[in-house]
């Protein structure tokens, strides 16, 4: 599987950090909380298994899924790096709860969309309240792959199901 049509170009930057509890706890929410990283990761990779039908949806979604499992590392090497104990919960335990179970693909694609629309504005909040400039370059480099996300779920929504996906941003 080429993975390089699932994520930005642009390699992801080295993490130089002092230990920072304070700002190894605010990348939480976004390695392991109900709307992060971990939920993406599990919600995409459900999502394959009920896809049988749609091959290229179902191809998509295991290398966003990969490129997700990616973030989730490094994100949880930085927090090991600040200092914090990457587990995987924010404020509450992560859970299988978290994730997105629809069956329909036209539903879960739109879904998708509004998913890492969230995601972006979670980053973008997160790095307004970060001091590190290395863990700030990092989530900008995230948000990359995630806008390429969004193209790809647009663009899986108007080939198979001739659909226009509205965007927030």
């Amino acid at each position: 599987m080429d993975l390089s049509k699932y994520a930005s170009a642009l390699p992801y930057p080295d993490v130089e950090v002092e230990k920072n509890i304070a700002e190894s706890k605010l990348l939480m929410p976004v390695y392991s909380g109900s709307t992060g990283e971990l939920t993406a990761v599990t919600t995409y990779i459900f999502q394959t298994y009920v896809t049988p039908k749609y091959p290229e949806i179902q191809e998509a979604l295991k290398g966003i899924a990969i490129t997700e499992m990616l973030h989730h590392k490094l994100l949880g090497e930085t927090i090991y790096k600040l200092g914090g104990y990457p587990v995987m919960g924010a404020r509450t335990y992560w859970n299988g709860s978290f994730a997105n179970y629809t069956l329909s693909p036209q539903k879960y694609l739109r879904e998708n969309v509004l998913a890492e629309q969230n995601a972006i504005m979670n980053y973008e909040r997160t790095i307004l309240n970060l001091s590190s400039d290395s863990v700030k370059m990092l989530l900008e480099r995230i948000i990359l792959d995630e806008e390429v996300h969004i193209k790809i779920f647009k663009r899986l929504l108007k080939d198979h199901f001739d659909v226009e996906c509205e965007s927030r941003q």
